[in-house]
């Protein structure tokens, strides 16, 4: 307490005459020593340690101050050891990190992002900042289900922020930047409990066998710091295998032999691309999501990867049914796309009670005669173009079951696999077709027929038993978006809005609505420029449209 006290009086945080401020972070990242933070003549920082941080704090903003590094056991700033002349700019947020090598090389200095954010841009995301503070590791690239997040960082140099879904367990693999097939290690990121809020991945250490050893660590937005865990590799031959739940019931967990791979796997949710043992058969038991062991599976799948390949697999089917459930696995799997302006395309058809389809855009049947459990793809496609993507009976294109539209602009130089799901007959949940991107992100395609023939601002399912229909507008939105819906019966309603990755970025419950219409509101100021996808959710319909937000 009496450093932190300390603190705020040598900032004159406490003092009512200091009227400019800024925000700044201050994380330790120079191997050694233990060092003294001095601004100008006071003491900012008594014994500030090596891989530690700071909380954001306030800092007199639009006039020099001498940043001072002294040893520990300092008693004035007369005793600095390197001074570094800074001015922050009034109501700016930055982030200060101290590294390089005091009297080696490269040389100990701060480097100081101008950039700087306290609050992720929507509570359900964590906003990442990387910074590359190793002294010997060279230009790198931090890569996730095999697309670089991170691309060609040096020492010295940050890159962010990336704001991701925070309730996702991320396996981070650090490559060369110029090798992303090399990997030097792989550590697991899992900041789900720091939905809303920032974060910097630092890059600390030495790669090349010094002390202390290379690792990434976390600086969280209020000082907190932590070391990401090292995922170990398998040992012998892997293959790549991404995995999506396209089964409507139940909540599952899933074993690879007596280990336990995925908790509590949610239909309509996806895996990243990860890799697994190769060359050796692995019994692939589904539990229910209460199990507490591989002996608790209700199902089991034994299977053999080949070294080196890429698999998708997909669990479909109905427990218990008919269509049985079962996995359906796709051997030729990739996550880049033949090139960096497309994207690449596998379609699954998981719709139990869907007969063969085909998929037409503009004319031409890009998906052909695919049955429930099979696969076609991957196809190629310019990733700048909003595609209208027709469902029609395999064997009469003339009649389309509904039309979507896929924006995957987003994802050029990737892959995304187009499964269909849910009942096409009108049992529950309803027939939709679902994107499941390669680092494991899920929504569902917007529909765009409608019954009443509107605008693409009105939209209702396209059946004859329809429960509801809305209109949403002003399409552009800014501040507010206005939802305008009919409701047949009384019904709970659910509204939820995703961004391009299928996070959920804005979900309320409405609670029992009676039929007739009624108008909520929903405030999108918070959101960033981008297209959306509103979700309307009764007991028995789903309703998805596409909007933007553009301010």
């Amino acid at each position: 307490m009496k450093k932190f006290a300390l603190l705020l009086f040598c900032l004159g945080i406490v003092s009512m005459s200091i009227a400019q401020t800024a925000r700044v972070q201050i994380i330790h990242n120079s191997p050694t020593p233990t060092v003294d933070i001095y601004a100008n003549s006071d003491l900012l920082l008594d014994d500030f340690a090596f891989r530690t941080a700071t909380p954001f704090i306030d800092v007199p903003a639009g006039v020099e101050i001498n940043i001072g590094v002294a040893l520990r056991n300092s008693t004035s700033s007369a005793d600095a050891i390197a001074n570094f002349p800074v001015t922050f700019e009034e109501n700016e947020t930055y982030v200060v990190v101290a590294r390089g090598i005091v009297g080696g090389n490269p040389g100990f200095g701060l480097s100081v992002f101008d950039m700087g954010a306290e609050q992720a841009d929507s509570d359900e995301n964590v906003g990442i900042l990387f910074f590359h503070g190793s002294p010997d590791a060279p230009t790198v690239d931090v890569v996730t289900g095999g697309t670089p997040i991170i691309d060609d960082v040096s020492f010295g140099e940050f890159q962010g922020y990336l704001n991701v879904p925070a309730d996702n367990v991320y396996q981070l693999d650090v490559t060369p930047g110029n090798d992303n097939s090399t990997i030097v290690a792989s550590y697991e990121a899992d900041l789900s409990f720091w939905a809303g809020r920032t974060a910097v991945i630092f890059a600390t250490g030495f790669l090349g066998g010094g002390e202390p050893g290379f690792e990434p660590w976390v600086a969280l937005s209020t000082g907190g710091t932590f070391p990401l865990n090292l995922v170990e590799p398998p040992a012998g031959p892997t293959a790549r295998v991404q995995i999506i739940h396209n089964s409507p019931t139940p909540t599952v967990d899933i074993y690879a032999n007596a280990d336990r791979l995925l908790d509590n796997f949610a239909f309509r949710t996806a895996t990243p691309f990860m890799d697994v043992p190769a060359g050796v058969e692995i019994n692939i038991g589904v539990a229910l999501a209460t199990s507490t062991s591989a002996a608790d599976a209700i199902a089991n799948f034994p299977v053999t990867f080949e070294a080196g390949e890429t698999y998708v697999v997909v669990a479909s089917g109905i427990v218990g049914g008919n269509p049985g459930f079962g996995l359906s696995v796709f051997d030729m799997g990739e996550e880049q796309a033949d090139s960096d302006e497309n994207v690449g395309i596998l379609f699954f058809h998981g719709s139990p009670d869907a007969p063969t389809v085909d998929v037409v855009t503009g004319g031409t049947p890009i998906i052909d005669d695919v049955s429930f459990g099979e696969f076609q793809g991957y196809l190629n496609i310019p990733a700048n173009n909003v595609y209208e993507l027709d469902v029609t009976p395999g064997n009469d294109n003339a009649t389309v079951v509904a039309s979507y539209a896929a924006d995957l602009s987003f994802w050029a130089g990737r892959t995304a696999v187009i499964f269909a799901s849910g009942f096409l007959g009108g049992n529950t949940p309803g027939f939709e077709p679902w994107v499941a991107l390669s680092t494991g992100g899920t929504f569902p395609l917007p529909q765009l027929q409608n019954l009443t023939g509107g605008s693409s601002n009105q939209f209702s399912v396209n059946t004859n038993t329809s429960e509801v229909a809305a209109q949403v507008f002003p399409n552009p939105a800014s501040q507010n978006l206005e939802i305008n819906m009919t409701l047949e019966v009384e019904t709970p309603v659910r509204v939820t809005v995703f961004n391009q990755l299928g996070a959920s970025v804005i979900d309320r419950t409405l609670g029992n609505q009676y039929s007739g219409n009624f108008t909520t509101s929903l405030d999108v100021s918070n959101l960033q420029n981008g297209t959306y996808y509103l979700s309307i959710g009764t007991n028995n319909e789903v309703l998805t449209q596409p909007f933007v937000v553009l301010k």
